[in-house]
């Protein structure tokens, strides 16, 4: 699970969902993407958010890990609905993959790994920060909460 990278605010006429990633943002999305490809980590189906920093983020970390953005599952949910969203996105996730990545939003995004994690989160969940989940089951439809171990977390400072 990622959260998106550092957006701007610069534009003041943009509505919320239409703000674009701010230079840190454009560095610290592909340097994530690169860091999943160095650690083969590549994700099979990549479920984000529609929101502009979200897609940007997503089509960033994509170029990286050399993953087709026409492959990318724009969940509107992510944007509009809260935690649950994120979890029933993974849980519709094809079987075919076994590694899914959502792109998405705070507090949603550290409140859906909280909620999945076998064991307290205290993590702050900083922008473009991705925290790896593995579980044990033969469907992404028996994800349930506090069923998935915390393999790792990164953020970009940790870079």
């Amino acid at each position: 699970m990622m959260r998106h990278a550092k957006s701007s605010w610069e534009d003041s006429s943009l509505s919320d969902f239409d703000r674009p990633l701010n230079p840190r943002g454009l560095r610290d999305a592909p340097r994530m993407g690169a860091w999943l490809r160095e650690s083969g980590i590549i994700p099979e189906l990549v479920i984000s958010s529609p929101a502009a920093r979200a897609k940007a983020t997503a089509r960033h970390v994509t170029d990286e890990i050399g993953y087709d953005h026409s492959l990318i599952k724009w969940e509107q949910n992510l944007y509009f609905n809260g935690t649950r969203a994120y979890i029933d996105a993974v849980i519709d996730a094809d079987d075919s993959a076994h590694i899914v990545m959502t792109v998405g939003h705070n507090p949603m995004t550290e409140s859906a790994m909280a909620t999945l994690s076998d064991k307290p989160f205290s993590y702050a969940v900083p922008t473009a920060a991705i925290a790896c989940f593995e579980f044990e089951a033969d469907s992404w439809k028996d994800l349930k909460t506090g069923s998935c171990k915390l393999l790792w977390f990164m953020k970009p400072k940790d870079l």
